[in-house]
């Protein structure tokens, strides 16, 4: 279906049907500048992760041990943002992919897909039970000679 916008340019109209709206939404916030200054190795702080599920029983928020509790057939958003104390701008963070390191809750067919925006993922918890995986992302600093570093760590999962 076709649309025109408030400037007159016909656009495609994405259909709502085809639209995923993930309840469970996972948030990882990167301090990019503490990355920058480790040189992406032995990264044990400055990723935030947080989700909306506390109330679910989840635990570990504002760490990199975040363990997310969600119902089984859940759809669960993975979105990276950037963060900066220096206040410098240009810096961007993207999720690369997620590998199951252990347990089953995504299974193959529930693995995270990455979404037309690299920093957001979706997945589905397709089974019962508590799952290890692990993240991966690319953290790139710097506009004139931009820099990337990727880290990897392992958060855990639990559908009920």
């Amino acid at each position: 279906m076709m649309m025109i916008n408030e400037n007159l340019k016909v656009m495609k109209e994405e259909s709502t049907a085809n639209s995923l709206n993930p309840l469970t939404a996972i948030e990882i916030a990167v301090d990019t500048s503490y990355v920058a200054s480790q040189n992406g190795n032995n990264i044990s702080q400055g990723i935030y992760m947080m989700d909306n599920q506390e109330a679910n029983g989840s635990s570990g928020e504002g760490t990199l041990e975040l363990h997310t509790c969600c119902n089984v057939g859940s759809l669960i958003g993975f979105k990276c943002v950037p963060i900066n104390a220096l206040g410098t701008t240009g810096d961007t963070v993207e999720i690369t992919g997620f590998t199951i390191s252990q347990g089953s809750v995504f299974s193959a067919a529930g693995q995270p897909v990455k979404q037309s925006n690299g920093s957001y993922w979706i997945g589905q918890a397709l089974n019962t039970g508590t799952q290890t995986y692990q993240i991966q992302i690319k953290v790139t600093v710097g506009i004139l000679h931009p820099v990337s570093y990727f880290v990897n760590w392992d958060p855990f999962i639990t559908a009920q």
